[in-house]
């Protein structure tokens, strides 16, 4: 699983482009808080890379996701790490991406 998107020159940490990035979830942890509400949530990592990675690849982005572990289970997806993939497709900052 993994996500393609365009990384815009404007939110680029390196001033330049990357058309069709390729996205991969690298943390998916669920947490529980003490009386809050929501009480279960889910911290999502993405890394994205120019191309295909490798294990030496490095990133080119990072997001960070911080969702209610509900919204995921009510995402669309046969696994959760595919409901976490569709929940992060639908957040405007990954407008335009689609499944790889």
């Amino acid at each position: 699983m993994a996500i393609t998107n365009n990384i815009t020159t404007e939110n680029s940490q390196y001033g330049i482009a990357f058309n069709g990035a390729y996205y991969r979830i690298v943390t998916a942890a669920v947490s529980r808080q003490r009386g809050t509400d929501p009480k279960f949530s889910v911290m999502i990592d993405l890394s994205g890379y120019a191309a295909t990675p490798d294990d030496d690849t490095r990133e080119v982005d990072f997001k960070r996701y911080n969702a209610p572990l509900d919204a995921l289970e009510a995402a669309s997806g046969a696994t959760f790490l595919a409901k976490c993939y569709a929940w992060v497709m639908a957040q405007d900052d990954m407008d335009g991406s689609s499944a790889a």
